[in-house]
């Protein structure tokens, strides 16, 4: 093993694993911010759209809508059909929590993780979760107090 791949190996087994206490509040957190892009989520049944002149169409795809929870695919589609990033989420009313399902279709972001193996359920729930919560944040700064219009 080189010395590259010794100091990530390290690096990554000193980390400690994620617990469900860390993954609820992140789940809580992504829930208080999703609310703020889309304030009408609990009532949204139909597919709706954020047309910016400066940024990417933001759709929101309602894949299956109950009382107390909701599935939900956000993503920008761009030239030719192409869904990015594509991250399907279901959303607990009733709970107010968010808990991503996949991004662009794949449950773990990085399937060529050299360590991947080492990841417990948690880690992979805080791994998506993290990055909706990131992009949450960059949809909040570019979109926020743009209105929602159905499709």
């Amino acid at each position: 093993m080189d010395l590259e791949s010794q100091y990530l190996n390290d690096l990554y087994n000193l980390r400690q694993s994620k617990t469900y206490s860390d993954v609820s509040q992140l789940f809580e957190l992504n829930y208080q911010k999703l609310t703020k892009l889309i304030p009408l989520i609990k009532q949204t049944a139909h597919n709706s759209i954020i047309q910016h002149s400066k940024y990417p169409d933001l759709h929101l795809i309602v894949e299956e809508r109950f009382t107390y929870t909701g599935i939900f695919t956000l993503t920008h589609i761009l030239s030719g059909d192409v869904q990015k990033p594509d991250i399907k989420f279901k959303v607990y009313f009733d709970a107010q929590l968010v808990e991503v399902l996949s991004v662009c279709n794949e449950t773990v972001l990085n399937n060529d993780h050299p360590y991947l193996a080492q990841c417990g359920d948690m880690d992979i729930q805080w791994e998506l979760n993290l990055f909706i919560e990131r992009w949450l944040d960059y949809c909040l700064d570019k979109y926020q107090g743009a209105s929602w219009q159905t499709l």
